[in-house]
């Protein structure tokens, strides 16, 4: 477990190397230390023990063999050393005397000469103790005296000895001091070093999720700093990126959803078609069948050529329907022209007179004059005759039907209003669907093909207008609303 969190963790990867160049440099430091400073503190004192037994040596050629003891002696307290003289003889006569027959032997194969220095290393027992000592000898001569004297200096080096034996005393507290300092030290550094790399790479992580709300800190000049601005830079890039690709696969899907919404209207409208044209040749060939026959009160002719024709003229009123619906579906350019809409009115009212008086109906018209209109003057006008012809058709008898035209700031109205009529409210959003007919019967008598308001909420839109149904408190208003024309006035 702990070799698999070392593996995918930066900080414990810098921390454990930090920690081990620290640790082996300062245990390499320690033991060069350990190892030199003998060396060091030895040639050091043999350079200063030569030189002051030169000057020994020199005071010893000016004075005697009998009143030489006072400078040996304070010498050798002075260099905490052990100073000796040798006659010509290699015999002792003056000084620390040797402590055995073995060393003064040491002392005669010397082969001292004059004016030369002569360095030895001994290792002499003594109370149990070992230690180092340095040896160095000189030729020298008495005044007035024959012969030449030898000048031996022997000078311990137990000061070094018991420094060595100091730190090998405390080499464990100094580890553990090497150990803990290489620790903080490593920690330190690798969190100082792996922060910011961390916090990027949690940020980072964030991306992979498609979450652009983290900013890196850009507060660094180094090279941290210039990939935390382009990972901030990349960020914003990608967020950029992903909204603009959002809203064109949403406007992609609305797109295919209309698409769809368009199929299926395409094939509901074929289906819707193709059932309102097979009732009537149905009925059409059965009559067509019967008269051929002369079977039953098929054998009435006359009677019945007059009701086939009343189907066939339902037939061609569809089919008529249907090649307008066509032809508004192509989307095709208008043939546009400037229209006078109370004059259109009033056209459609004439036509639509006969059928008002067969069903005693009061016309109330509010019509004006001069709004004008930009438009296709046929499709403007199968609208207009299509609401008059609902109004008619779905008032009683006797009840009265107000049709107005009004204008207000850019766009023309024409309301009617027939009384004495009444709609579901779960109908009225349906009304403009084609081939759709409030009666559940879909009969004839009550209602015409289905597509007299679809074709006037298309002609309207064509038109850049819109058409609305509502109940009102005296029956229910078809309102078209129709954009006016840029000239106010018609000219001839």
């Amino acid at each position: 477990m702990l070799t698999v969190n070392i593996k995918h963790s930066l900080t414990a990867k810098i921390f454990l190397t930090t920690f081990a160049l620290l640790f082996s440099v300062c245990a390499l430091t320690y033991g060069f230390i350990a190892w030199v400073m003998p060396l060091t503190y030895t040639a050091g004192r043999q350079q200063a023990l030569a030189a002051r037994m030169e000057e020994l040596a020199q005071r010893l050629e000016q004075s005697s063999l009998e009143d030489c003891g006072p400078l040996l002696s304070s010498f050798a307290a002075e260099n905490d050393a052990q100073v000796s003289i040798l006659d010509p003889a290699g015999n002792w006569v003056k000084g620390s005397e040797p402590a055995g027959s073995d060393e003064i032997g040491q002392w005669d194969g010397l082969g001292v000469q004059s004016g030369d220095d002569v360095e030895i290393t001994l290792s002499i027992a003594g109370a149990g103790d070992t230690s180092v000592t340095q040896a160095i000898g000189r030729g020298f001569f008495f005044p007035g005296t024959p012969g030449e004297y030898a000048l031996l200096v022997v000078g311990g080096t137990r000061a070094v000895n018991q420094a060595a034996e100091a730190l090998a005393q405390v080499w464990p507290w100094l580890a553990a001091v090497i150990l803990l300092v290489s620790a903080l030290t490593a920690l330190l550094y690798a969190r100082f070093i792996t922060r910011p790399i961390v916090g990027i790479s949690a940020i980072s992580q964030k991306l992979s999720e498609l979450d652009f709300t983290w900013r890196c800190r850009e507060d660094r000049a180094d090279e941290i700093g210039t990939l935390a601005r382009n990972l901030n830079q990349l960020t914003d890039r990608l967020s950029t990126t992903m909204t603009e690709l959002q809203t064109a696969n949403a406007a992609l899907q609305a797109d295919i959803d209309r698409e769809r919404a368009l199929e299926q209207a395409r094939l509901d409208f074929f289906s819707a078609a193709s059932h309102e044209l097979k009732t009537p040749i149905t009925i059409l060939k059965g009559q067509l069948g019967g008269m051929l026959d002369g079977v039953g009160r098929y054998a009435d002719r006359d009677r019945w050529l007059a009701r086939g024709l009343e189907v066939t003229g339902r037939m061609e009123r569809l089919v008529r329907e249907l090649l307008t619906v066509s032809r508004l579906d192509r989307e095709g350019a208008l043939n546009t022209e400037r229209v006078d809409l109370s004059a259109l009115v009033r056209e459609c009212v004439r036509e639509y007179d006969e059928f008002f008086a067969q069903k005693s109906q009061r016309l109330e018209l509010a019509l004006g004059a001069g709004t004008w209109l930009g438009g296709e003057a046929s499709l403007l006008k199968k609208a207009v005759c299509s609401l008059l012809s609902n109004a008619a058709l779905y008032s009683p008898e006797g009840a009265a039907v107000r049709v107005a035209v009004s204008q207000g700031g850019a766009a023309a109205a024409l309301t009617i209003e027939n009384e004495g009529a009444h709609l579901a409210p779960e109908t009225i959003p349906r009304l403009f669907e084609a081939f759709y007919r409030p009666d559940p019967s879909r009969n004839r008598q009550t209602g015409g093909s289905g597509l007299g308001l679809y074709l006037v909420k298309t002609i309207a839109q064509r038109h850049g207008g819109d058409c609305a149904i509502r109940n009102t408190e005296r029956g229910v208003e078809a309102r078209l609303t129709l954009p006016i024309s840029t000239q106010n006035t018609h000219n001839p």
